[in-house]
C-alpha cells in the first residue's frame, strides 16, 4: 500500500474509522489495490461514520458511500467519455446523491469533471469535493461533519497537499534550501565579553535593530499568505487569523527586545524608590495575669 493506505491501516486500529465493506473481495490484491488507490477519498468519509465500497461504474471505478437515511453518494470520474487516467486520480470529480427505492431523489452535489461548473477550477483535488459534502450532508441533518484537523494526521495532510499541488509547483518552483541566516556572531561574541547593564544594553539595541528590517519582511509576507485572494480568499476564519497573529507576533518580537531593554536600564539609572516601610507598631504588652482564683476576702492558702 502506498502512504495513505499506510495511514488508514493505522486509523482502523484506533475505531476512528467506518468499518470496510463486508464481501469476499476485500482480501484480493486487486481490490485493496483500488482500495489504496481511493482512500484519500474513503478515509474522510470513513472518520465521518460512512460506509464505502469500490465499484465500477459505465467506464471508471467509482466508491459508493451509504448515508443514514439509506441513500447513498456516488464519487467517481465523468464516466462519459472514458479517460485513461489511473483510478483515483481523474482530471474531476462528480458527486451525486441517489436513492434505491426512489428515482425522484437525484442531485448533483459537485462536479468538477464538468468545464461549465465553478468547481471545474479544483480539478481532481479531493479537499474542495469532501468540503462540498460535509455542507450539505449538514444541510440535510444526515451529518455533523468532525472536526478533520484533530482526526486526521497532519502527515497525511500534507501527503494530500504534496500531491494536489505538485503541478502547480513545476510550474512556479521554490528554493529547496532553508533562506541565509544573517551572520550574527559579532553579537554573541560581545555578549561574551558584556559586563554592565550599558555594554549589554547596547548590543541589544543594536541587535534589535539589526534584525528588525528582516522580521518586518517576514511578517509582510505572511499577511501577504492571510490576503491571498483579497476578498476571495478561501481561507478559513481561523487559519486567517492563525496568519495575521503569526505576522504581529513576529513584529512585536522587537518591540518586546525593546522594552526588555528598557527595564533594565531603568533599573540601572533610574530605579523607582521603594516605598517607605511602614512604621512599626509597638509590640503590644502582655495581657494581665489572669485573676486569682480565690474567693473575694480570703487569702491564697500558703
Amino acid at each position: 500500500m502506498d502512504a495513505d493506505g499506510d495511514n488508514l491501516a493505522e486509523a482502523r486500529h484506533t475505531g476512528r474509522l467506518a468499518p470496510l465493506p463486508d464481501h469476499r473481495h476485500v482480501g484480493a490484491p486487486w481490490w485493496q489495490e483500488l482500495w489504496s488507490r481511493h482512500s484519500h477519498i474513503t478515509t474522510p468519509l470513513r472518520q465521518r461514520g460512512l460506509e464505502c465500497d469500490i465499484e465500477y461504474g459505465l467506464s471508471a471505478y467509482i466508491v459508493r458511500a451509504s448515508l443514514p437515511d439509506d441513500s447513498h453518494l456516488i464519487i467517481g470520474p465523468p464516466q462519459e467519455p472514458s479517460s485513461d487516467r489511473p483510478p483515483g486520480d481523474p482530471e474531476g470529480w462528480i458527486v451525486t446523491r441517489e436513492h434505491p427505492d426512489d428515482q425522484a431523489l437525484f442531485e448533483v452535489i459537485y462536479d468538477s469533471g464538468t468545464p461549465d461548473r465553478p468547481e471545474a477550477v479544483h480539478g481532481g483535488s479531493v479537499p474542495p469535493l469532501i468540503h462540498a459534502i460535509d455542507l450539505r450532508l449538514a444541510q440535510l441533518g444526515l451529518l455533523n461533519a468532525p472536526d478533520t484537523s484533530t482526526t486526521t494526521p497532519p502527515r497525511v495532510l500534507r501527503g494530500y497537499a504534496r500531491r494536489d499541488a505538485a503541478a502547480f509547483l513545476a510550474e512556479h518552483p521554490l528554493p529547496q534550501e532553508p533562506l541565509p541566516l544573517p551572520v550574527l556572531t559579532s553579537f554573541l561574541s560581545a555578549l561574551g565579553a558584556a559586563e554592565t547593564p550599558a555594554e549589554v544594553s547596547a548590543i541589544t539595541h543594536h541587535l534589535a535593530g539589526f534584525t528588525a528590517p528582516v522580521l518586518d519582511h517576514i511578517a509582510r509576507h505572511i499577511v501577504g499568505v492571510a490576503l491571498w485572494r483579497g476578498q476571495d480568499h478561501r481561507h478559513t476564519p481561523q487559519a486567517q487569523r492563525l496568519l495575521r497573529e503569526a505576522a504581529q507576533s513576529i513584529r512585536t518580537a522587537v518591540v518586546k527586545v525593546t522594552e526588555a531593554d528598557l527595564e533594565n536600564l531603568r533599573a540601572e539609572y533610574a530605579p523607582v524608590p521603594a516605598p517607605a516601610s511602614a512604621a512599626r507598631k509597638p509590640t503590644p504588652s502582655l495581657p494581665p495575669a489572669p485573676p486569682s482564683s480565690s474567693r473575694p476576702g480570703t487569702s491564697p492558702s500558703r
